[in-house]
Formats: structure tokens, sequence, C-alpha cells
């Protein structure tokens, strides 16, 4: 979900915008009550307004439960940006030294074949942390020039992504991070490799939401869609059938969330990642640490994930940012196929949604020292 940037004095609000996440759930309040109002009176649709209330209703809620907003504020305490993190459950502070950041960068991207910009706050050791995603030049300077007054600090804007960005000539120094008491992030030291193990949770009033949406879809169904037409009995069968299929797959993937679990391990000369589900690995990619060219947090609302890309890969998506300003008009002829491919292979993301931005600095901090 894309988020909403403003400024104020001295700080900086990352917002999700709530406005249409309250309307459905508000709409989805009065179909239900509707529904419960006209049960009996009108056949069929006071039970599809009952199920479409229910979809409405706990769909918006289980959006509004993963909203979140972030406030930065500049010299509330000399030396130390201050944040404040709030999501519909927990609000958490959060200092990060000043000088950790060195600059601010505009980088112009090729996403979707739409231009795009993204602001981002750079270390001195070349991480960068994407505060906002802009989709036009004026409108990402504009938003550049505000930043840099409230931040202090020098913009740069890029044109094409530096190949050169992370820093091995000097050793990671991190600062110190406080995980949250209900954290599941682990980390094993060995003396060839260090791995970091973190779950992705919900909140259980999420997972309940969870089952309240397949009941909406199950109560139009069964109350509506079937006694309102004339359905075979092997239809029926069928449309049950998959009503089960589904609530199978949404237990399968609760079961997942719960049991699941995202695995990074950095060896001596090589990087991995996989999520790991009843003992079975998914999604694994390996990476040369010599090959890495890029790492990238975030606090953009509709971004919640750390990249990590390789060489090829910062050079295949400078190749369609440059196929893109030669030719607009014949962009996706002009497309080669390796290096859409190599957009995707060449760069890891780390899933790192539902978590605390104390959490997620602190698995970039991890990457960042064992490069």
């Amino acid at each position: 979900m894309k988020s909403r940037v403003s400024f104020s004095e001295n700080s900086i609000n990352v917002k999700t915008p709530i406005l249409a996440l309250f309307t459905l759930s508000s709409t989805g309040a009065i179909m239900l009550a509707a529904g419960v109002y006209i049960l009996h009176d009108i056949r069929f649709i006071d039970h599809l307004l009952i199920g479409f209330g229910i979809i409405f209703l706990f769909g918006g809620l289980f959006l509004l439960f993963n909203t979140k907003y972030y406030k930065i504020h500049i010299n509330e305490e000399p030396g130390y940006l201050s944040l404040v993190e709030s999501t519909g459950w927990d609000i958490s502070p959060l200092k990060i030294p000043f000088k950790y950041f060195n600059e601010i960068v505009i980088q112009y991207l090729i996403n979707r074949e739409k231009p795009e910009y993204e602001v981002m706050l750079k270390n001195r050791y070349g991480s960068l942390m994407l505060v906002a995603r802009i989709y036009s030049e004026e409108g990402a300077k504009s938003f550049a020039d505000r930043f840099e007054k409230t931040m202090g600090l020098k913009v740069t804007m890029n044109s094409v992504i530096p190949s050169d960005l992370v820093d091995r000539r000097h050793p990671f120094s991190p600062y110190a991070i406080v995980l949250p008491d209900n954290s599941t992030i682990k980390t094993l030291e060995k003396r060839d490799s260090a791995e970091m193990i973190w779950k992705v949770r919900y909140n259980p009033i999420q997972i309940a939401f969870m089952f309240c949406i397949y009941y909406g879809f199950f109560h139009i169904i069964n109350f509506s869609a079937v006694p309102a037409g004339e359905i075979s009995p092997l239809a029926v069968t069928v449309i049950y059938t998959l009503l089960g299929v589904l609530l199978s797959l949404l237990i399968t993937v609760i079961l997942a969330i719960f049991f699941g679990t995202y695995h990074y391990i950095s060896g001596k000369e090589s990087i991995r990642y996989f999520h790991k589900i009843f003992g079975r690995k998914y999604g694994e990619m390996e990476m040369k640490k010599k090959d890495i060219a890029l790492v990238r947090s975030s606090i953009d609302l509709g971004t919640e994930e750390i990249l990590v890309v390789s060489k090829q890969g910062v050079s295949s998506l400078n190749n369609l940012i440059k196929k893109f300003d030669l030719s607009e008009s014949n962009f996706k002829n002009m497309v080669d196929i390796s290096d859409l491919k190599a957009f995707k292979d060449e760069m890891i993301r780390l899933n790192v949604g539902n978590m605390k931005l104390a959490e997620k600095l602190f698995i970039e901090q991890f990457v960042m020292k064992n490069l």
C-alpha cells in the first residue's frame, strides 16, 4: 500500500492513508446491518448484503491493522534521529545516530514500464533506506529540497544506479539496536558463517479476520447464490468442494505463518537466503559477496522488504533505464529478456513484512556487518 509523506517543523511523517480503508469497513458495517434488518423480508438479498458486509468490514479491519505511521524527529536529542513507529496495536520509539546517514539520494528508476524516483537516505557504509517513491522529476526534486532543509544533508540525483555503493574499505560499525521483547530474530555465529533466522507474524486478531472474510464468501454462496439459482447437484458438489479447498489453503497459509522461518546465512564467500516451512526450503537463492552492489531497506509502506542486489542486477536495471530514455514509445520492443531475467535472478528480497522497524534495521545491520 502506497505511503504518504509530509513535513512538519523538524520532522518527517510517513503514514498509510486510512480513509479508503475506513470507508471500506464502514460500508461493510452498514451492509451487514442492512442485511440483518431485512433478514427474511427480501429473500436472497438479505444474505447477499450480510455476506458482502462481512467481507468488506473485516477486509478493511485486516488492512487497518496493517497500517503504519513513522515520524522522524530531527534534533529532538542532539546527535540522534528519533523515530516513532506506530502500528495498529503498538507504538515503538527508536534512536539512530545522526552521523549514521550522510546523504540523500534521488534514484531514477523504471518500474512496471513507468519512470519513478526513489528518495533514500544513504549511510556512510553504502546501504540505503527508502523513504518515498515519487512519480515525477519535479515532485522528486521538490521533496528532496524540503528533505535537505529538514535533515541538513546534501542531495545527490542519480540517472543510473551506481555499482559501487557498498563501501568495503572500512569495517561496518553498527549502532546499538534494542530488539522488542517478543522479537522472533535469532542469530547463530559459527566459525565460518553467521546465520540469522526470523519469522513474519500476524496479530492473532488478524488471523481471526481472515476466517471472517472466508465465512463472508461461504455465507454468500450457502445462503444466497445456491438457494437463488437452479443449480444441479453436481455443480453444488463442485462449489462446496472448492470452498473446502479454499478453507484448506487458508489453514495451510496460517500454519505456514506460524511455523515458517526465514533464513539468511553469510558464509566466507557467499550469502544464502531461503524460506523454511516444516523442514523444507523454498525460494533459496545464493549470491557471491564480491558481487553484491546494493543493500536497501525501507520505511516506504508499499515496499516492506530489504533488497540485496548484485552488480549484474544493477547493470540490467541500468540497461532498462537507458533503453527507456532512448525510446519511450518503443520501450517494450527494445527490452532484452536477459535484462528482465537478471532483474529477478540477481536480486534477493528479504521478507520483513509486518516486522518492527528496529527488527528491520537489525537485519540490515547483520547483512552489512557480514559482507
